[in-house]
């Protein structure tokens, strides 16, 4: 896949208060690159692995200058943006990271087709469009898991109810669950613990 790469261009300050879809924190003291921290963000928000991010981040953006504006910048208020697939990318001086959405990622994109199948034809409360949403969000949550190998409810309603909320207010009771909880049940390859839910396919 072939790339273009983005030069790293400022924004205007009075930007800076600017809410995003998805937002981190890249502290003074990480352990990692302020590209590592990029690019697991980036992950989250496009639910892919970061180590599997197609097309790498080095390849779109000069990470020497996006570490350097982070790590050696003097104007705190200052911020540096690019462009990754569906994804505008802000990076702030001061650590803080966020990125605005184009597009939602499609949920069904990778998943077998039994599993699709498997959730188009099960019951889902709620009207046509909110059927289809909610849909999404089982998908959205099996890809997450398959791609974790295990999480928490609280990661699911942490890293999926935001962006696939399936038209309810709260993620506790109805979306989670009615809709969430057992639409994963229901998959051959996703087994529930006392706590915990594990991907056990190939």
């Amino acid at each position: 896949m072939t790339a273009k790469r983005h030069d790293i261009t400022a924004a205007d300050e009075d930007e800076e208060s600017e809410e995003y879809d998805h937002e981190v924190d890249h502290p003074p003291d990480a352990d990692v690159s302020p590209t590592v921290t990029v690019a697991t963000a980036l992950a989250a928000v496009l639910e892919e692995s970061p180590m599997e991010l197609s097309p790498p981040i080095e390849s779109v953006v000069d990470t020497d200058a996006l570490c350097e504006h982070v790590e050696e910048s003097a104007d705190l208020g200052d911020r540096l943006t690019f462009e990754y697939r569906e994804c505008t990318v802000y990076v702030h001086a001061d650590g803080r990271i966020g990125i605005e959405i184009e597009e939602l990622p499609d949920p069904s994109r990778s998943v077998p087709d039994k599993i699709r199948r498997l959730v188009e034809d099960r019951y889902i409360p709620g009207t046509g469009t909110e059927q289809d949403q909610r849909r999404q969000s089982i998908l959205a949550s099996y890809r997450y898991l398959r791609d974790r190998g295990s999480a928490r409810r609280s990661d699911f309603i942490q890293a999926i109810y935001p962006r696939y909320p399936g038209a309810y207010d709260i993620p506790h009771g109805g979306w989670w669950e009615t809709v969430v909880k057992p639409g994963l049940g229901a998959c051959p390859d996703v087994a529930k613990g006392n706590s915990m839910w594990y991907y056990v396919g190939n």
